[in-house]
């Protein structure tokens, strides 16, 4: 089997992975919010995908699961398409050039990218509904903390994905 061979069958397989996790947050754990919020595993997917296969793939991937998510959202989450495609992108560069592949180094990657949604998040609802902070930020939080405690599943997923579907060349 040829490296091309090995392309389209990981790719849907990833997209599969992502798709479960899409299927996990909006219709499993909608049912179980803490604290009042709810998580998104939709960023972590895009980071885990970046983490593993480099900045280009990771920002490919990232449009096309914030495409899904903003157009299965519906209107008001736009902002997903390019939050998820920087955050693929951003963990793609980082992990080449500062933190290597390790777990630890997608946790980091992980935090980063929900610390950069929820703050964008903060920010506009501060700047734009005219919300109090407290609230907000609370809320911003809590939401990063519960999202952030489904990072270690996602990323066993995607590593497990990434495992099964390398190339001789990247030993």
């Amino acid at each position: 089997m040829t490296n091309t061979d090995r392309t389209l069958p990981k790719w849907l397989t990833y997209s599969a992975a992502f798709f479960l996790c899409f299927f996990l947050e909006r219709c499993i754990l909608n049912r179980f919010p803490l604290w009042g919020a709810l998580p998104m595993l939709a960023p972590l997917t895009a980071a885990a995908v970046g983490f593993l296969e480099g900045a280009f793939p990771g920002s490919v991937f990232g449009l096309a699961a914030g495409l899904f998510s903003a157009l299965a959202l519906g209107p008001g989450h736009a902002r997903l398409i390019w939050c998820n495609t920087l955050i693929g992108l951003f963990c793609g560069a980082t992990v080449n050039k500062a933190i290597g592949r390790t777990f630890h180094g997608y946790l980091l990657c992980a935090g980063g990218s929900l610390a950069f949604l929820e703050g964008l998040e903060l920010l506009l609802r501060l700047f734009f509904d005219d919300q109090a902070a407290g609230p907000v930020l609370s809320m911003a939080g809590a939401e990063g903390l519960y999202s952030f405690l489904f990072s270690p599943l996602v990323y066993l997923l995607f590593w497990h994905i990434y495992r099964r579907f390398r190339s001789d060349l990247e030993f």
